[in-house]
């Protein structure tokens, strides 16, 4: 009995050592994550609304290479899933001594979309300093308006969104691959369209 009793409150002991060195040993392990990695601790702040001017390279497979300008507007649910709403124009190029090419009136591409945003935080080394960054992936669906007819499409895409330490200002890069039937003249084919993005965003109150 005595060996019994002894051996239970050796165990007791035991406990009462170790119980106590588990809870830091998880706080340690918590805090090994770098705050620039949690949005709750992180210096840039996340807000509601995001707007986002831009400018860059359209590459089209049959409007070819030209350029596109335009503006995007995200509105964030959290600081991880949000949505948003595009408008682009870019003045096509297409080859007009192909056959596809001599039937096209209006080179003019207007692309109107929204999207689902899924957002995590980053961060990475400048020399010395630590920037914060936000990487984004999109998914979304709109209509592509080309030679005077609307078009369904798609697209997926993603970016980077640098962070300075300046609450409201980002600067944001941004891939996009557009995808919609246009018309030649045997019948349909797809077009793949490649934008790259580039421009500030302005992060617009209220804080989430």
């Amino acid at each position: 009995m005595r060996k019994t009793l002894s051996a239970f409150n050796l165990l007791a002991i035991l406990c009462l050592f170790l119980l106590p060195g588990a809870a830091p040993a998880k706080e340690k392990a918590e805090e090994e994550i770098p705050d620039a990695l949690d949005f709750d601790r992180r210096k840039a702040s996340s807000r509601r609304f995001e707007l986002s001017p831009y400018g860059g390279d359209f590459l089209g497979d049959k409007l070819n290479h030209s350029f596109v300008i335009g503006g995007n507007l995200q509105f964030n649910f959290t600081p991880t899933l949000g949505i948003a709403g595009d408008f682009a124009w870019s003045p096509s190029n297409p080859d007009r001594t192909s056959a596809f090419g001599a039937t096209v009136a209006d080179d003019n591409v207007y692309m109107m979309d929204g999207s689902f945003v899924l957002t995590m935080p980053s961060v990475f080394r400048s020399g010395k300093s630590m920037i914060e960054a936000d990487i984004f992936t999109t998914l979304g669906a709109g209509v592509v308006r080309f030679d005077g007819a609307n078009r369904i499409g798609g697209f997926v895409g993603g970016g980077i969104k640098i962070r300075p330490n300046i609450s409201w200002l980002a600067f944001r890069a941004e891939v996009r691959n557009y995808f919609a039937a246009v018309d030649n003249p045997v019948g349909s084919d797809f077009e793949y369209i490649l934008n790259f993005r580039l421009g500030p965003t302005f992060l617009l109150p209220p804080d989430l």
